[in-house]
């Protein structure tokens, strides 16, 4: 999990922006479902459907079996280069956090609770 102070401010962002970031959540945790049960390469078949290219770019490296230190380095090195900010660097934070989770095998319960804790306290009702 990244713990860097200066990148948490930069993804500071409103609580409507956050909430809106839910449904990324729940398709990490849709991803991290299918491959607990199917395997990492099923989701080799969800990539036509992925629209955002941070997340496409790392399911294709997981597919690929990238090691995970090279799909974290790759990932935080987007993080840190490129000029996201607020809501779409909180994006990418919580992406690279499920991808970690996903490679790493956990489940999918692990995963939703690991992502959405980046989104502070959102309306339970949406979830």
């Amino acid at each position: 999990m990244l713990r860097d102070l200066a990148l948490a401010a930069k993804a500071a962002c409103s609580r409507e922006d956050q909430e809106s970031l839910i449904p990324m959540v729940k398709q990490l945790r849709d991803l991290g479902e299918t491959a607990f049960k199917k395997g990492l390469l099923a989701l080799e078949g969800e990539l036509m459907q992925i629209k955002d290219p941070f997340l496409k770019l790392g399911i294709q490296l997981i597919v690929d079996k990238t090691e995970p230190e090279n799909v974290q380095d790759i990932l935080d090195a987007d993080i840190y280069y490129n000029e996201s900010n607020g809501r779409e660097l909180l994006k990418k934070i919580i992406i690279r956090e499920g991808l970690l989770r996903i490679q790493a095998g956990d489940n999918a319960r692990n995963i939703l609770i690991c992502t959405k804790v980046f989104l502070g306290k959102v309306d339970a009702s949406l979830w």
